[in-house]
């Protein structure tokens, strides 16, 4: 075993993440969160999905759906803005997550 360069904890936290293949879920969790909170229906999202940039979200209420409907493109851009104010998600490469559609059950 020799010697290694030294490296960033920053650095070594994201080789980590990527070696271990955790930056789908961490992703996903950071959208989720960024829902909860643009959206401020947490207790009444009953399932939620992130798949190639669209945010699937069943919502157990009927009314609650048809409000956040109405909302739907302002909920888009919140939730993007928080992405953007966060750490923009660990998808490496440069790359910044973002949520380009909403689905709504």
């Amino acid at each position: 075993m020799g010697r290694r360069e030294p490296m960033s904890l920053d650095r070594l936290i994201a080789e980590c993440i990527r070696d271990l293949r955790l930056e789908s879920g961490l992703n996903d969790m950071l959208v989720f969160g960024a829902w909860d909170k643009a959206s401020g229906a947490a207790e009444y999202t009953a399932d939620r999905y992130f798949h190639k940039g669209t945010l699937y979200c069943r919502i157990s209420s009927s009314v609650v759906r048809s409000m956040l409907s109405v909302r739907r493109r302002q909920l888009l851009r919140d939730i993007n803005e928080i992405l953007k104010n966060g750490d923009g998600g660990l998808s490496g490469q440069g790359k910044t997550l973002e949520v380009k559609n909403l689905i709504l059950k």
